[in-house]
């Protein structure tokens, strides 16, 4: 693996999130363009993405680890939620934010920030199998996560179907996939469009990300012990046990499968942690300031984490 390529376009990306936190500073994009910016990233743009990583000659490999990078996203965020919640008991999170500290620590922002960045690490390649990971996150996140979520708070979750399985990026892979097993042909026109589009969602994203991180008071989010121990769980820890886990399985030399899922696994608090604990009215200050603050780190702890690749 290329470092050089690698260190180069996290340079690049984190860049662009400087644009976006001194735009943010300087207060040229309103509050609500950012909403509407946010809402058209993730309903048009990022799916045009997701799709057309899938328009490719068909690949017999590809199949093979979708199928071991979904196993591993069921693994690896499952297994990170069950196996945090007990450990804030060691960190003395107080029982009425175990929850939220959990999701935190275990979950990560696979869509916002981590397909732009694998797509420009890995490629086209590495968003395909992205896109399969993100399906096992919704599927942990919108159950066992839920679950989580609500402890304490004397509620019940139900599985929320609608939430896990009709999703825009959810749609742009199941229909990249058809296209992609059945090799259907996509017309040019077609094609410049959806490509067009899809071009957008790297920038954008990351701009995205640097106005998030202009709106909050860097020295106040760092007094929370909570807010630092979940984002040490989420940058450090649970990447670290994760590159282990990874150099440990017998993984196809000819595969990217080992960096997708160590990037994936190095990105900053979801916002699904804040969605969580504003539905099961739960903590959502250490969700907002946790999601701040890892998103603020990552700058400094995914090139660190690449580097053990």
């Amino acid at each position: 693996m290329n470092f050089g390529i690698i260190v180069n376009n996290l340079i690049v990306i984190f860049a662009m999130i400087a644009v976006g936190l001194v735009s943010g500073r300087l207060k040229i994009i309103s509050d609500r363009a950012q909403g509407d910016f946010t809402a058209f990233l993730m309903n048009i743009t990022l799916p045009c993405t997701i799709f057309m990583s899938m328009i490719r000659e068909y690949d017999s490999s590809l199949i093979r680890d979708s199928i071991v990078i979904f196993i591993l996203g069921i693994v690896f965020f499952g297994g990170g939620m069950l196996a945090l919640y007990p450990v804030s008991r060691l960190f003395k999170v107080p029982e009425e934010r175990r929850g939220v500290w959990t999701l935190c620590g275990a979950l990560c922002n696979t869509g916002f920030m981590g397909f732009p960045l694998v797509k420009a690490v890995f490629g086209d390649e590495g968003l395909f199998l992205a896109s399969i990971m993100n399906l096992a996150y919704n599927c942990v996140a919108w159950t066992l996560g839920a679950q989580i979520a609500c402890r304490g708070s004397g509620e019940s979750s139900q599985i929320q179907w609608r939430k896990i399985l009709f999703t825009n990026v959810n749609y742009a892979v199941a229909i990249g996939m058809v296209f992609f097993l059945l090799q259907i042909p996509l017309p040019e026109t077609i094609r410049t469009v959806v490509q067009s589009f899809g071009n957008i969602t790297t920038p954008l994203s990351m701009f995205l990300i640097g106005l998030n991180l202009a709106g909050g008071s860097v020295m106040e989010v760092f007094r929370g012990r909570d807010v630092r121990t979940a984002t040490l769980m989420r940058l450090v820890i649970i990447p670290l046990v994760v590159v282990g886990i990874m150099h440990l399985l017998p993984l196809p030399a000819d595969t990217i499968l080992r960096g997708v899922v160590i990037l994936i696994m190095s990105m900053p608090c979801p916002s699904m942690a804040l969605m969580l604990a504003l539905q099961y009215k739960r903590d959502t200050h250490l969700a907002s300031e946790a999601i701040f603050l890892s998103s603020l780190c990552c700058i400094v702890t995914i090139p660190l984490i690449m580097f053990l690749i």
